[in-house]
């Protein structure tokens, strides 16, 4: 089967995708649907689809192009998964023109093996890094 990937966004399955972040991933459990679109609406994204047209992944990117670029919500539908797909959508991410950056980010709990077939490691000093949570967030 051939696949395509897309970042036109009116392709998107926007109540797939919603459904699946919000019921189905570790990440985003509960994160409504007006969340999800805004998300969209401020990223690059990425829809991978099969020949016709159905949508079998997504994933998105914040970056500003140039300094950072920060891999999220990326994810193959369950009845889609063993076929490499999340592979070729991870390369086709980090090598497309528009993002090739000094650093990139993401976060994952059990997806590392996937990550570092692309050079994505831990982070050299911890203590360089800091975060802030809102623990209000819904």
């Amino acid at each position: 089967m051939k696949y395509s990937i897309s970042t036109d966004k009116s392709k998107l399955d926007v109540n797939a995708i919603h459904n699946y972040l919000c019921h189905k991933s570790y990440w985003a459990k509960g994160r409504s649907l007006e969340r999800v679109k805004k998300s969209i609406d401020n990223s690059n994204c990425f829809g991978l689809y099969d020949t016709n047209d159905k949508m079998l992944g997504f994933a998105r990117v914040v970056t500003d192009k140039v300094v950072f670029a920060y891999l999220m919500d990326l994810f193959i539908f369950e009845e889609h998964r063993g076929k490499g797909l999340g592979t070729m959508l991870v390369k086709h991410i980090v090598e497309h023109p528009d993002f090739q950056v000094r650093l990139w980010f993401l976060g994952t709990a059990d997806a590392h093996g996937l990550y570092e077939k692309f050079g994505f490691s831990g982070l050299d000093d911890p203590n360089r890094y800091m975060f802030k949570r809102d623990l209000n967030y819904s």
